[in-house]
This record gives C-alpha cells, sequence and structure tokens, in this order.
C-alpha cells in the first residue's frame, strides 16, 4: 500500500491540503488518513471511494496499479450484493468460480450477496485480479 500513500500524498500537496482539511472534506477521521499517509494501515473500500471521488481520480490510480490519473467520470457505486451478480452474470462465471479462484470463503461470498457483509479491500484486488478488471469496474464506479 505504500504506492497508495504516496500518491495520496501528491494529491493532497498538489491541491493544498492538510490532513485534517481532507477528512473534514471527505468525513473521515484524521487519524485514519495519517494512519493511510503513513502506510500503517489500508483504507477501507468505503474510504477509498471517497478519496478517489474527491480527487476525481480512478482507485486503480490511488493504489499504483495504472499510471494514468486522466479525468474520468463515475458514478455512484451499487449494493455490492447487487454487483456481485452483475459480475458474475457479466464474466459468466457460477459463484464457485469466484470464491475457489480468489481464496474467499463460501460463507463470505453469500454474505456478500446477502447483504450482511461489505467486502475488503484485499477482496476487490483478488476480484479485480480473477476477472483481469479495473478495481472500479469490480465497485461499479465505471460509467
Amino acid at each position: 500500500m505504500s504506492k497508495f500513500a504516496e500518491r495520496l500524498s501528491e494529491l493532497m500537496s498538489e491541491s493544498q491540503l492538510n490532513q485534517k482539511m481532507l477528512a473534514e472534506k471527505i468525513k473521515i477521521s484524521e487519524t485514519s488518513l495519517s494512519h493511510y499517509l503513513q502506510d500503517k494501515h489500508a483504507p477501507t473500500v468505503e474510504s477509498l471511494i471517497k478519496i478517489a471521488d474527491f480527487f476525481r481520480c480512478s482507485t486503480d490510480y490511488l493504489l499504483g496499479r495504472e499510471e494514468d490519473n486522466g479525468e474520468l467520470n463515475f458514478k455512484s457505486c451499487p449494493p455490492f450484493s447487487k454487483q456481485i451478480d452483475f459480475l458474475r452474470d457479466y464474466y459468466k462465471v457460477k459463484p464457485y468460480q469466484i470464491y475457489n479462484g480468489t481464496d474467499i470463503s463460501k460463507s463470505c461470498y453469500y454474505d456478500w450477496k446477502s447483504g450482511k457483509r461489505q467486502p475488503s479491500l484485499d477482496n476487490i484486488i483478488r476480484l479485480a485480479d480473477i476477472f483481469g478488471c479495473r478495481i472500479d469496474f469490480v465497485l461499479g464506479r465505471e460509467s
């Protein structure tokens, strides 16, 4: 996640924002933001999306998965319980292919499907890797 910390620091510097200012604008705790910048913790999916939306960049750019930070338009993320069904249909895969191919537990997959739990950032990255797509596509942000 060190690339994330670097990118976030660069974007804050370019926008002339300090930690307190950004934390207030995107409504996350200053402590969480500090941990992200010090590479102590990975952001939650929710925080990652808030940061990407604020800076109008892709989550893939923030995480260092792509180098281009072009101006992109994103939509609000649908509930992940719907998005996982969309991904399964789009890629024409069975549920077992998703949880076996990503080393995600079966119960975790079905908790997402029922809306009981949200995926972690690590699991979102695993899904993007197995499908060979962008994180923003997995999240349903791409328009």
